[in-house]
């Protein structure tokens, strides 16, 4: 992939409060008088969102460093659990682009490993892209091997949605796309033997990055 590097759910429980009842003297009788209900009613738990309930339409993307501004809670809902390693890179660092290859980055971008093979892993180009180079590098995607293009929801102008299959049977479901002038990708990776939907893991792991790298 053109300039990209194939490198890289904490809930809140809910509370309740216990209230008594109150006892009200009225003449030489009592009476039992019910104690007004308190909100017993914490937090709300955290909950992804899927990219296709997420309008990116008008979303900016800086051409800068974002992965300190990930919610932790949405590094824990793309793997599933809490990571057992992180990296991160920034413009100009050497970075591997697979096989043991390591060359010069001009992109910022994280990576998130899980204890059973999950992956979660974002980055954005350094450089501004055009919508023309941004067609070029759908087109580049989408002709890799193992890989199939997917009619998902819109991540960006021009947008692809993208899911690839590795030969020991990982599934590499990511979405990629132009925001203004900021190239923009994110993609999990779902273990052999898992059966949950990569594709829609991936995408509520893309409107997380999105929390993170861009403003509305």
């Amino acid at each position: 992939m053109p300039r990209a590097a194939l490198l890289v759910a904490c809930a809140v429980a809910a509370t309740a409060a216990i209230v008594g009842g109150g006892v009200l003297a009225l003449g030489t009788s009592d009476s039992r008088a019910p104690t007004a209900p308190t909100d017993a009613a914490g937090p709300a738990p955290f909950r992804t969102t899927a990219l296709a309930d997420y309008d990116t339409a008008g979303t900016v993307v800086s051409r800068g460093p974002f992965c300190e501004a990930v919610d932790a809670r949405q590094v824990s809902a793309a793997l599933g659990g809490d990571p057992a390693s992180s990296s991160s890179w920034q413009n100009g660092d050497r970075i591997d682009l697979g096989n043991g290859v390591k060359d010069v980055g001009h992109e910022f971008g994280c990576r998130y490993a899980g204890v059973d093979g999950t992956v979660a892993q974002a980055w954005v180009f350094a450089p501004p892209v055009g919508a023309e180079e941004g067609q070029q590098l759908i087109k580049g995607a989408g002709q890799a091997r193992g890989c199939e293009a997917g009619a998902g929801p819109p991540f960006g102008s021009p947008t692809l949605a993208l899911t690839c299959t590795t030969k020991d049977g990982t599934v590499r479901a990511s979405y990629r796309g132009l925001f203004g002038d900021a190239w923009l990708v994110c993609e999990v990776d779902r273990p052999p033997g898992a059966t949950w939907d990569a594709a829609d893991r991936a995408g509520r792991w893309c409107v997380g990055v999105l929390g993170a790298a861009g403003t509305a």
